[in-house]
């Protein structure tokens, strides 16, 4: 597999004409069907089948289709609202083949800007003239350390062949649901990068594969946010994780077992720093065989560690990888040979690979048979007392073997057919397997790796990564790039994994990443200590505060994560998700959280000053309680981080400052900012329910709705329980900017508080 070469479309027979559905499309000496489904919501799939070429659709998730209109021709046109054409064939270059290749061009407007991608470490959000391919790898094995220690590594672990366009002021996404290699080239060039004419993209947007049944999916809409929305339906919402899932998570590839979680338990709990997983990479396992707890390092079992970690709150969370030790009396190994489970080599024997347990085998995931038979053990590994999981390796990486001899469906598929979703895989079963252990419990799974519909299954941390400020800098735009791309509950390994961190960098990453989707702190082993206490004083005092503000603010996160299931927002969002202002297409270290959080964080070394557009309007200033707009000038400050609130916002947070793991959802605080000087109304619904079943989808949730009038330095207030399924809400009401106040029809009186969010000690007022 080359990472970077690209078929080219001058390699490629292009169909001259278009026929109606039920007439076969001609190419050359080739017939196929060919249609173009149009269904509600105006997503638009583009079919195109031929049994002698390619097998049916082999994509393990299935999409959710809304209801389909009609069908027509192939050769479909995108009209915008003005009735201008948007998108259309290029003319004798619409469709074509090559062999098993296939590719779609389409004409698109000169002006036309690109974004999603999935997990791209290109950093920056807009990527125009560009060629990429997905294809998942492993990262660290599959390139040269030089490569990706300060350069970018491409394609990375986790594949999501989508974009999306912004047309004149509208959107079009596009997802091929092939789980082939794939392919696309955006038009427009930096000519910076141009030294030769092939570094130079082709005119129009490229979209193909080198294989598989071609389906491609068009997805427009007046927004991106209504375009992302479409796709995250599409593709599969994220269903609600558990809360405890969305704390602060503390990792390194050196905790074995007892003794080390034991130890940091206690560091956690002496130093009033809340977290809620500890997790184990390898050392867990007896000889790296999965499934198989070393007794030395659990002496009394991991079911004894457990009760006592929950004590405070904290769940285990080791590593599993796909990889099963080729060892006979080893029970996976000799079960998975007797059940017929492993994937095949072209001799018609099990596949061999070399990993951490040596030589390898590998579950073939794409089989429905072989996922039960692995959920069976996932769901013996979760009764162990363990709290969840991360399933590592999965890409899925096999060592110095080369990966393409791994063949699927007992030998009959080559390993193309199901490289990229492997991973998928294994997360369906997995998820099963810890849904049979717990039937009334949320799984929670994280995995390196991951495909089209990984958002039903599991979060994705952004793999191996350095402590580098170029990792810092890149993370933010990879993880918009995800977010836009149908996998929103995302996150990089927190203050780096390889490398020595310095107690600069440590505390940028912890300011800048303590409000992503995902935080976990993770390091490899003999590098630097980077746990919150192995800095200085003051380090471990800014980094305490910090985690302590991500648990303040869990109600406004999880209401987030709810509204991700129900209607396909993501978390962190680009500022043209909101403010479609051209200033902000290539903003790519300024990120939303939601719709009321601004950050801006430090992503350099050193004091320099840099500058932050604010978008239209005031914005509340996190450090020093003042009322910005325009542009920011930042004067780096180890304590603070620029954090910007919207003008009219309502935001949840939990009461004081949280200490422990503990989480009380229901006696809230809601925070309420409102410029004075200026006038308006909002509203918000704040949901909580037990944070850990599936109870919220049979009614057992609360919610309370909150409506701000605001005007001068005076507000209006009213707070409505419009459900109480979870028992009553207890909101008490903190005002910023705002000096008299009315709820519920009655004037409150006022009485003066502090709070600290980004910085130093706000004053604010609360109902008394």
């Amino acid at each position: 597999m080359f990472f970077n070469k690209y078929p080219h479309r001058a390699n490629f027979t292009f169909a001259e004409e278009y026929p109606e559905p039920g007439q076969s499309l001609k190419i050359g000496d080739r017939t196929f069907e060919a249609v173009a489904e149009h269904y509600a919501n105006g997503i638009i799939r583009l079919k195109v089948q031929n049994r002698k070429l390619w097998r049916e659709n082999l994509c393990l998730a299935p999409v959710d289709l809304p209801g389909l209109d009609r069908t027509t021709s192939l050769d479909v046109k995108v009209k915008g609202r003005n009735g201008k054409t948007l998108l259309a064939f290029v003319p004798g270059g619409g469709f074509g083949v090559s062999g098993e290749s296939h590719m779609f061009q389409f004409a698109i407007g000169d002006d036309a800007k690109f974004y999603g991608m999935g997990e791209k470490f290109f950093g920056q959000i807009e990527l125009s003239g560009l060629r990429t391919k997905f294809w998942t790898t492993d990262v660290w094995s599959d390139f040269h350390f030089s490569q990706w220690l300060e350069h970018v590594a491409d394609p990375p672990y986790f594949s999501t062949p989508y974009v999306v366009a912004n047309i004149g002021g509208e959107w079009i996404g596009f997802l091929l649901h092939n789980p082939y290699p794939t392919f696309i080239e955006t038009p427009g060039t930096d000519e910076s990068r141009v030294f030769v004419e092939w570094q130079r993209t082709a005119p129009n947007l490229i979209l193909g594969s080198e294989g598989g049944e071609p389906n491609l999916y068009i997805i427009p809409g007046p927004t991106l946010a209504e375009v992302t929305r479409k796709l995250q339906r599409l593709v599969g919402t994220v269903p609600l994780p558990p809360l405890w899932s969305l704390g602060y998570h503390q990792s390194r590839w050196e905790y074995g077992g007892d003794k080390d979680l034991m130890e940091l338990d206690s560091k956690f709990n002496e130093h009033k720093i809340p977290c809620d997983g500890l997790w184990l990479d390898l050392d867990w396992m007896d000889g790296f065989r999965i499934f198989k707890t070393d007794s030395k390092q659990f002496p009394k079992g991991a079911a004894d560690t457990a009760a006592k970690l929950a004590k405070s709150g904290r769940r285990i969370v080791p590593i599993i990888d796909p990889g099963v030790k080729s060892e006979r009396g080893y029970k996976v190994y000799d079960h998975g040979i007797a059940s017929d489970v492993f994937c095949r080599n072209v001799e018609g024997k099990p596949y061999i690979g070399m990993v951490w347990p040596g030589e390898t085998v590998f579950p073939d995931f794409s089989l429905s048979r072989v996922r039960k038979w692995w959920a069976k053990y996932a769901k013996e590994f979760r009764l162990e007392g363990y709290g969840a999981c991360w399933v590592d390796m999965n890409d899925p990486s096999t060592g110095p073997v080369d990966p393409t001899g791994m063949r699927f469906d007992c030998g009959r598929l080559p390993h193309e057919a199901h490289h990229n979703q492997y991973a998928l895989g294994m997360q369906m079963a997995t998820f099963d397997g810890f849904l049979q252990a717990k039937r009334n419990e949320r799984p929670f799974i994280l995995s390196r790796s991951g495909f089209i519909g990984s958002s039903r299954y599991a979060a994705i941390w952004t793999g191996d990564n350095m402590s580098s400020y170029h990792y810092l800098k890149m993370s933010i735009p990879t993880t918009i790039g995800m977010s836009l791309s149908g996998c929103p509950f995302n996150g990089p390994d927190c203050v780096g994994f390889g490398g020595d961190a310095s107690e600069e960098l440590f505390l940028d990453w912890i300011k800048a990443g303590f409000l992503f989707p995902f935080m976990r702190n993770h390091s490899i082993k003999d590098s630097r200590r980077q746990e919150p206490w192995a800095f200085s004083k003051k380090a471990l005092g800014i980094a305490r505060h910090y985690i302590q503000l991500r648990y303040k603010l869990l109600p406004y996160l999880y209401n987030l994560f709810i509204d991700q299931e129900e209607r396909g927002d993501p978390i962190l969002r680009p500022l043209i998700y909101h403010f479609e202002d051209p200033e902000f297409a290539n903003a790519s270290h300024s990120f939303l959280v939601g719709p009321s959080i601004l950050q801006a964080p430090k992503v350099h070394e050193g004091n320099a000053r840099f500058k932050v557009q604010l978008p239209e309007g005031k914005w509340f200033d996190a450090r020093t309680g003042s009322w910005r707009q325009g542009t920011v000038q930042v004067v780096p400050e180890a304590r603070e981080t620029p954090f910007f609130i919207a003008n009219g916002s309502i935001i949840p947070m939990q009461r004081g400052v949280p200490t422990s793991s503990k989480k009380d959802m229901r006696n809230v605080e809601i925070h309420v900012f409102a410029c004075p000087g200026t006038s308006g109304q909002s509203t918000y619904e704040y949901r909580c329910d037990d944070g850990i079943s599936y109870g919220y989808r049979r009614g057992k949730r609360s919610s309370l709705a909150v409506t701000l009038k605001w005007s001068g330095r005076s507000v209006e207030v009213t707070t409505q329980q419009t459900a109480n399924g979870f028992g009553r809400i207890r909101p008490r009401l903190v005002f910023h900017g705002i000096s008299n106040a009315k709820v519920n029809g009655f004037a409150v009186e006022l009485t003066s508080t502090r709070v600290r969010l980004s910085g130093r000690m706000l004053s604010a007022v609360r109902v008394a």
